[in-house]
C-alpha cells in the first residue's frame, strides 16, 4: 500500500504496523528493512505446500508484512510535519486564592546523584569502505585474469555488460530476492565460462557456463534441499561430460550413460541404508547422498579413468588460474551487492550506482593496466 505525502496516517496505525513487523514504535528505517526481510523469508508462500492451509495462511501473513513495510518506509522517508501549537487567547485574571496555612517541613534525605549518561555509540559510516575495497580488489583481479588468459575479446564485452547490469541491479531500491537472483546468475554463468575455457576449451566453457547459471539460480532462490541434491547430481554429470567433450579425450557419451546408471545404483543403495536405519522420510539422507555420489562416480567411470587423470594432469595450472578468476567474479559480485544494500540506507539509487560504478570501474582499469 503506497501512501502519498499529503496523506495522513494515525499513530495507532503506525503502532499496528510496527507490531506486525515485531518492532517497537520508533524503530529506524534500517531496522524496518531488516525486520521485513526476516519476516518475508519466513512467511513467503513458496516455502509451503501448494493449495494447503499453511500456504493460505502464509499468503495472508505475507500481505500484512508487505503492507506494513511499504507504509512504514513511506512514513519514515516522509515524516509528517509538526504543526505549531495554537495561540492561547488571553483570559481574565482569576481572583487571588486565600493563603494556605503553613505546613511543617520535615527534613528530607538528599536525593542520590544522577549517574552520568553513557556515551552515545559512534555513528556508523555512511560509506561501507571495507566492502567497496573488496569490490575494487576483486574487479582488479577479474580484469587482470581476463587480460592474461587466452579468452576471446567478446567475453570481455560480455563481462562489461554483466558488470553494468550487476551495478544497476545493486543500486535498485528493492527488498525482494530478484536483484540477488539476477546478479548471481550473471556471476555464475561468467565464472563457469572462464573456468571451463581454461579447463577444456570452448565446448567445456559453454557447458560449464550453463552449469554456473544453474548454480547461481540455486544460490539466489529458495530451492528445496531435495531439489538442490538432484540438480547437483545432474550438473556434476554434465560437468564431467563437458570436460571430456571439450578436451576430446575419453568418452563423453559414456560419462552421461555411466552417470545415469550410477544415479540409479546410488539411489537404490541409499534407500536400502535408509530402510536399515529406519528413516521416516521417503528420500532420506542416504538416498540423497547415494543419488549425487552415484551419479558423479558413474560419470567418472563411464568417461574413462585414464582419460580423466590425463586431463587433470595436463590442465592443472590453467584450472588453478581459471578457478581464481571464477572466485574473483563471484566474490566481486557479492561484495558489490552488499555494498549496494548498505549504500541505499544513506543514499538513493542514483548516487549508489555512481559510487559502485566508479569503484568497480577503477578496479577494472587498474587490472588491465597491471596485465599490460
Amino acid at each position: 500500500m503506497k501512501i502519498r505525502k499529503d496523506q495522513q496516517i494515525s499513530n495507532v496505525e503506525i503502532e499496528k504496523y510496527y507490531k506486525i513487523l515485531e518492532l517497537k514504535p520508533g524503530a529506524s528505517l534500517e531496522e524496518v528493512r531488516q525486520a521485513y526481510r526476516y519476516q518475508a523469508l519466513i512467511w513467503h508462500p513458496d516455502r509451503y505446500p501448494q493449495n494447503s492451509p499453511l500456504q493460505a495462511e502464509a499468503e495472508e501473513k505475507f500481505k500484512q508484512i508487505s503492507q506494513a513495510y511499504e507504509t512504514l518506509k513511506t512514513y519514515l522517508n516522509n515524516p509528517p510535519p509538526t504543526s505549531p501549537a495554537p495561540p492561547v487567547s488571553p483570559a481574565s485574571p482569576a481572583p487571588p486564592a486565600p493563603p494556605a496555612p503553613p505546613t511543617p517541613v520535615s527534613p528530607a534525605s538528599p536525593a542520590p546523584p544522577t549517574p552520568p549518561a553513557p556515551p552515545a555509540p559512534p555513528a556508523s559510516p555512511t560509506i561501507p569502505v571495507g566492502w567497496l575495497t573488496g569490490v575494487f580488489v576483486c574487479y582488479t583481479l577479474i580484469a587482470w585474469i581476463l587480460s592474461t588468459l587466452k579468452i576471446p575479446s567478446w567475453v570481455g564485452m560480455v563481462a562489461l555488460i554483466a558488470w553494468f547490469t550487476v551495478t544497476l541491479v545493486a543500486s535498485e531500491d528493492s527488498d525482494s530476492s530478484q536483484p540477488w537472483l539476477i546478479a548471481l546468475i550473471f556471476a555464475g554463468g561468467l565464472a563457469g565460462w572462464v573456468l571451463g575455457n581454461e579447463a577444456g576449451g570452448i565446448i567445456t566453457a559453454m557447458v560449464w557456463g550453463v552449469i554456473g547459471i544453474g548454480l547461481g539460480a540455486i544460490a539466489g532462490s529458495e530451492t528445496p534441499s531435495k531439489g538442490i541434491i538432484g540438480l547437483l547430481a545432474v550438473m556434476g554429470i554434465a560437468a564431467i561430460a563437458g570436460l571430456i567433450a571439450g578436451t576430446r579425450r575419453g568418452n563423453w557419451l559414456g560419462s552421461i550413460l555411466g552417470g545415469g546408471f550410477g544415479t540409479i545404483i546410488g539411489l537404490m543403495l541409499g534407500i536400502i541404508l535408509d530402510a536399515l536405519f529406519r528413516s521416516r522420510t521417503k528420500l532420506g539422507t542416504g538416498s540423497l547422498f547415494g543419488l549425487i555420489l552415484g551419479g558423479w562416480i558413474g560419470a567418472w567411470i563411464g568417461a574413462g579413468k585414464k582419460a580423466m587423470m590425463g586431463i587433470i594432469e595436463r590442465t592443472q595450472p590453467e584450472v588453478i588460474i581459471g578457478a581464481w578468476g571464477a572466485i574473483a567474479i563471484v566474490a566481486g559480485v557479492v561484495a558489490q551487492m552488499v555494498a549496494g544494500e548498505k549504500l541505499l540506507a544513506s543514499y538513493n539509487g542514483f548516487y549508489t550506482f555512481l559510487i559502485l560504478a566508479m569503484t568497480s570501474g577503477l578496479g577494472f582499469s587498474f587490472g588491465w593496466w597491471l596485465a599490460h
